[in-house]
């Protein structure tokens, strides 16, 4: 059905014509006209309005061109399978083609070591965590960024950025998860810690913005000596076992699940689900925080359907890494090298 404005008019240029058969008003006017006459829109004749009004496919396929547009990612449906995964992204969502996605590989030997960068500080409130929450995409824990109460600031970031959520990936086995790849190798998982520039009215203008929001990533890596603070988030598991399912997450610092080096590799990339705004800048910490198996068990545990639907599993919720292009990852170590057992030695 066309899109139409008053009077059932279509959006294509054109003009009224009269057509005999009954007494209709003529559009915009107030009783018939003529007698004996009704009015049709005929195409074909150039319109004032013409270039003015988009039909709903020209409407559509203006959305996502630029960088200053944003598409919701609830209009068109996304996921991880094959008819819906992140080779399928870029037919409702273009910018996912763009040349400053993410996730990347980092390799240490086109890394550039950049003394320039600054130590990252981190200062989180925990009373400002507010829910855990299952989308059906990931487990996700939502903080109140209203003001500047849970921050990150320092590293290449320009200012103060706010705690806006926290959220996961994860792979089908503990031997993948991870999104960005270092050395070829990809983990179990990763942890994103999602800030926005409060310098912008809000966090939808800053996604709109190039410097709009900064991303922590922790990796996730499977060991004997798993990290205790990860059994806060686990526990609630059950209570969010199902898409939307949610529960409160009161008093919580997420800055416990940080590993002891803040060393971290950085570059300017996008979200890694749609609509795949290149908005961010990533910090990447070096040093994995460690998991048990059973803990990432746990998470898989999860459903990515509701609860009065089939249950299948939430897994596999990464995108693969994307063309640099002409993009470095910088750094404010230097790496001699990485063994076996992604076990790094810097200077």
């Amino acid at each position: 059905m066309p899109c139409t404005l008053n009077a059932g008019r279509p959006l294509t240029a054109g003009r009224w014509r009269a057509v005999p058969g009954s007494a209709l008003p003529a559009p915009g006017r107030r009783g018939p006209s003529r007698r004996g006459r009704a009015w049709s829109w005929r195409q074909g004749i150039k319109s004032s309005r013409q270039g003015r009004l988009l039909s709903c496919q020209n409407r559509r396929e203006r959305l996502g061109r630029g960088r200053g547009t944003m598409i919701n990612p609830n209009y068109y449906p996304w996921g991880y399978d094959s008819d819906n995964g992140p080779d399928q992204w870029h037919k409702n969502y273009p910018i996912a083609k763009g040349r400053h996605q993410s996730p990347i590989e980092i390799n240490n030997k086109e890394v550039h070591y950049d003394r320039s960068l600054l130590p990252w500080f981190a200062s989180y409130d925990p009373g400002a965590a507010k829910t855990i929450l299952n989308n059906g995409k990931t487990c996700r824990i939502v903080f109140d960024d209203s003001f500047d109460r849970s921050v990150l600031r320092g590293g290449p970031l320009p200012g103060v950025y706010r705690l806006r959520q926290l959220h996961f990936h994860w792979g089908s086995s503990d031997d993948h998860g991870s999104e960005h790849v270092v050395n070829g190798v990809r983990y179990a998982g990763e942890l994103h810690l999602l800030h926005w520039n409060p310098k912008y009215s809000n966090y939808l203008d800053a996604v709109r913005r190039t410097d709009g929001i900064a991303v922590l990533a922790i990796f996730l890596q499977v060991g004997k000596t798993p990290k205790p603070e990860m059994k806060r988030i686990l526990e609630e598991i059950n209570a969010i076992k199902t898409k939307g399912k949610e529960a409160p997450f009161p008093n919580f610092d997420p800055s416990i699940l940080f590993p002891k080096s803040h060393d971290y590799w950085t570059y300017h990339g996008s979200f890694t689900t749609p609509p795949c705004e290149e908005c961010i800048t990533w910090i990447i910490l070096r040093e994995p925080i460690i998991v048990s198996s059973d803990q990432m068990a746990k998470l898989r545990s999860l459903s990515k359907n509701a609860e009065n639907e089939p249950d299948l599993p939430l897994v596999d919720n990464w995108r693969p890494t994307q063309p640099r292009y002409f993009r470095m990852a910088n750094s404010l170590f230097m790496c001699k090298y990485i063994d076996s057992a992604i076990d790094e030695i810097c200077a």
